[in-house]
């Protein structure tokens, strides 16, 4: 049987927008969204998702050259309730173990149900006998129970690309019982590793009383990045002289409180207070790139988080020197893909995080750098040869940053040659390969790779 693919998402592959009067067509990057686009490429196919560009509802049904785009269309108040209050106001920090921020409104989640319901409509509009449906993450918790309910009997696969918190934690959710019901009736489950995917059986068990089948659906893959994308024989390095011969530290992340930005600032403080003599022998490039910028709690983040640099840069800083150049902005890829090459150490310190690809793309695009990941990082148990830390340790962090300057050229080279193995051995082209056989209904273990 020829089989295609049904692909739901939240994000579009390609977003409409006016920029300067002009019609512009922007194709999203990003981890899942670049895996997806290549399935539907390569084999063609049908791909469900929000359309939150300001013209994309000008492009509700948008044909390309070998799959099409359906948009599923919100309206500002089913955006405030799917998307701001209970994706993000509840899920979000739920899933992160951030229990003083979850907010649950009953109206926030009756938009997720509503929103979800618009989703299920919309696949079964364009759905045949022999789609395989692919839904992506948690804003869509509640796609595959509703297609049950009806009447779907296409084979569906879900995969949970953020943390899956443990089983006493996902209780204190209310309506936690429906969004295990719901994923559960999917026919294959994945997460990224094999920690998420244990949680979840142990959360399915504790709400169930027992595993039933969940444990041949369940299955740990980790994510792969294009490693031809982040490759890097055609991109310069920033220059010695951009930083006058100093060790070049470096991280990007998106303004949120779950990746730590405070506590890097307060690593590079300890480091400075620990170990005077590197004063003027380093700096620090912090890239963070905007993130809900009309929320009010995220404003509030930005701001104390620049204090806190401009306090560190005052104090231990010099005319001729500052540790910590921040950048507030999005960055182009070539950008980016120079950073990795110029940097000596990646500090990637989330201190709860899904998985975080720029891990893997620093590893196969550097030459020369040591990668510092957090323990709570997903990325951390497939690059077990980067230096491991946990990130709330801020003298421990500190202390290993030091480990990575002084780090000998062999043990440098045998740790980067192993994870780039790993990466070029896992990349987009694995992960995707390995889901797809799971589209002809064979079972394998619980965990793979």
């Amino acid at each position: 049987m020829n089989v295609s693919y049904l692909i739901v998402t939240s994000r579009s592959p390609i977003s409409h927008e006016k920029v300067n009067g002009k019609h512009v067509a922007r194709e999203n990057i990003g981890g899942v969204v670049t895996a997806m686009r290549r399935i539907m490429q390569n084999e063609g196919g049908t791909w469900v998702c929000w359309g939150d560009g300001r013209l994309d509802g000008d492009y509700q049904h948008e044909k390309l050259e070998t799959y099409s785009i359906e948009r599923v269309l919100l309206s500002k108040y089913e955006k405030i309730g799917f998307y701001d209050d209970f994706s993000n106001g509840t899920l979000w920090p739920l899933f992160h173990y951030f229990r003083e921020r979850i907010k649950f409104t009953v109206t926030g989640f009756s938009a997720y149900y509503e929103v979800n319901r618009k989703f299920a409509k919309a696949i079964m509009e364009n759905l045949d006998e022999k789609m395989i449906i692919w839904i992506h993450d948690y804003q869509l918790s509640l796609v595959p129970g509703i297609l049950r309910e009806a009447g779907v009997k296409n084979r569906i696969i879900f995969t949970w690309h953020i943390p899956w918190v443990a089983s006493e934690f996902f209780a204190t959710l209310p309506r936690s019982d429906e969004i295990m019901a719901s994923i559960a009736r999917s026919d294959v489950i994945t997460f990224h590793n094999d920690t998420y995917a244990e949680n979840f059986i142990s959360s399915y068990r504790s709400i169930k009383g027992g595993y039933g089948d969940i444990r041949r659906k369940v299955h740990s893959i980790s994510l792969g990045i294009d490693t031809s994308y982040y490759s890097t024989d055609n991109v310069r390095p920033l220059g010695g002289h951009s930083f006058n011969g100093r060790k070049v530290i470096f991280s990007i992340d998106r303004l949120d409180y779950t990746k730590g930005l405070t506590k890097k600032v307060l690593t590079i403080e300890r480091l400075l207070r620990m170990h005077p003599e590197y004063s003027e022998k380093f700096v620090f490039l912090m890239i963070v790139t905007p993130s809900r910028t009309g929320v009010q709690e995220y404003l509030t983040m930005k701001r104390e988080l620049e204090m806190t640099i401009g306090r560190v840069n005052g104090e231990y800083g010099s005319l001729n020197w500052y540790p910590i150049i921040y950048i507030y902005r999005k960055i182009s890829q070539k950008t980016l893909l120079s950073y990795y090459v110029s940097a000596d150490v990646a500090l990637i310190t989330p201190l709860f995080d899904g998985l975080n690809l720029v891990s893997k793309e620093f590893v196969n695009a550097t030459k020369k750098g040591v990668l510092i990941i957090s323990k709570f990082a997903g990325a951390s148990a497939d690059l077990k040869e980067a230096l491991i830390v946990n990130p709330n340790d801020l003298e421990g962090t500190a202390e290993t940053i030091v480990r990575a300057f002084k780090m000998g050229h062999d043990e440098k080279m045998a740790r980067l040659n192993k994870l780039k193995q790993n990466v070029q051995n896992h990349d987009i082209n694995w992960w995707v390969n390995e889901i797809k056989n799971f589209s002809d209904g064979s079972q394998r273990s619980t965990t793979n790779g």
